[in-house]
């Protein structure tokens, strides 16, 4: 079991193709009821955002779409579900008011907003840093209310990602050899080694801010997100113009991989993963992100598109070979997960996890999303995207039926920052 007795709340930090699920189709009926617990009631759920609902009639898109679509879905767990804020808790007299959404028949929605009562476990789907650390007190009173039953409590810093995962011995041969950019003798030491770089803040998310560096007839050439250019004539020349652009914020050197691409455009595999009603960390769907052709990143907020992995395998490995890297990539995704809650001793319900697969058919992390956004629209089955927004409300019934457990090995203290 990968969950712990009470979690600490540390803050610093789509489109459809291919599925595997476990389970996928147990009804909400099939599930366990809750043992002895709030005399024999359903489980109250409450789902934490900083969002605003926008009043009277809205359509469902966009962060309003999400917490709408979960608003709903929690109709298929045997618990009662409801979308809160942190300023709308009443702490001195221990009152709530949460908000349910109710469709209408044109398509259209309304926000119901109304007293419910506290939380037995907490989804958080807070959405920023910023907003993570200015509600840092309510949510750590919200983690004591529930008795540390309060998972996805925050994103993630990708030097401490790295870090955790490298110390296990079947991981560390995946991870892209990486280093905190302090000074430019650390570009020095990273360039020798490989002729390509990606620097990265530790704590970004969507491609914001990466950069690429490459050695191209002598000089070094800089890559932003939005495919601006920048060159160099010398490392000290690379870290003066990054710095001007980027200032001080923590950046993360990382090993350039030499990955497959499809149409021109660079390739890497989002697997979503997310524990079911048993608690246990299963696939809920695994796509190939193709980039736009001369972007740096395939991210599908900046013009990437979602493919099969066979459509994008097939051009450079044989069936058996696709078969084989698959299978893989669904272990190592597990693993990554189970990993990285083990380690900083949080509770997560949900996690994108980023691979790259190079020539030779080499599997490597590229990164991890302790908050993966889902779409309610786009061109993805109808049962995914509904499989997707139950999943974690399953979770929560089972984490609120059985509480969280500590772990058998002893964890790192250091939160997910």
């Amino acid at each position: 079991m990968t969950t712990k007795t009470t979690p600490r709340i540390d803050i610093n930090g789509s489109q459809q193709v291919n599925t595997v699920e476990d389970n996928v189709g147990t009804p909400a009926a099939n599930y366990a009821s809750p043992k002895k617990k709030n005399n024999d009631k359903n489980p109250v759920i409450g789902i934490l955002t900083t969002n605003k609902l926008h009043s009277g009639r809205i359509k469902p898109t966009g962060v309003q779409g999400e917490l709408s679509f979960l608003s709903r879905m929690g109709r298929r767990v045997p618990a009662k579900v409801y979308v809160f804020h942190p300023w709308d808790i009443d702490w001195k007299n221990n009152k709530f008011t949460g908000y349910r959404f109710l469709i209408e028949e044109d398509g259209y929605g309304r926000w119901v907003k109304g007293p419910v009562p506290p939380p037995d476990v907490v989804y958080d789907q807070i959405y920023t840093r910023i907003a993570e650390r200015r509600y840092l007190q309510d949510r750590t009173r919200l983690n004591k209310l529930t008795k540390g039953r309060y998972f996805n409590p925050c994103y993630l810093n990708k030097h401490v990602v790295h870090n955790y995962l490298k110390d296990i011995p079947e991981i560390r041969p995946h991870l892209p050899k990486a280093k905190v950019l302090k000074e430019p003798d650390d570009l020095t030491s990273m360039l020798t080694s490989f002729p390509n770089l990606y620097l990265k803040p530790v704590t970004g998310s969507l491609g914001r801010g990466i950069v690429r560096i490459t050695r191209e007839s002598g000089r070094f050439v800089l890559k932003g997100r939005g495919g601006r250019v920048r060159y160099a004539l010398s490392i000290k020349d690379v870290y003066r113009k990054f710095r001007a652009l980027y200032g001080r914020r923590l950046y993360l050197i990382q090993q350039g991989i030499n990955l497959i691409t499809h149409e021109g455009g660079v390739v890497d595999i989002r697997t979503l993963m997310q524990k079911n009603g048993k608690g246990t960390w299963t696939i809920t769907k695994v796509y190939a992100r193709v980039g736009r052709k001369g972007n740096i990143t395939s991210n599908l907020a900046t013009g990437g598109t979602a493919h099969s992995l066979s459509e994008v395998f097939k051009q450079y490995f044989d069936k058996d070979k696709i078969t084989e890297i698959k299978k893989k990539i669904r272990a190592l995704s597990i693993k990554v997960c189970e990993a990285l809650e083990k380690s900083s001793g949080h509770i997560f319900g949900e996690m994108g996890v980023d691979l790259g697969v190079d020539k030779d058919g080499r599997i490597w992390i590229i990164e991890v999303n302790s908050k993966p956004r889902r779409t309610v629209g786009g061109q993805g089955s109808p049962k995914l995207i509904t499989l997707s927004f139950t999943k974690p409300l399953r979770f929560a019934h089972y984490l609120a039926v059985n509480g969280p457990f500590r772990h058998s090995d002893k964890h790192n203290e250091k939160g997910v920052k």
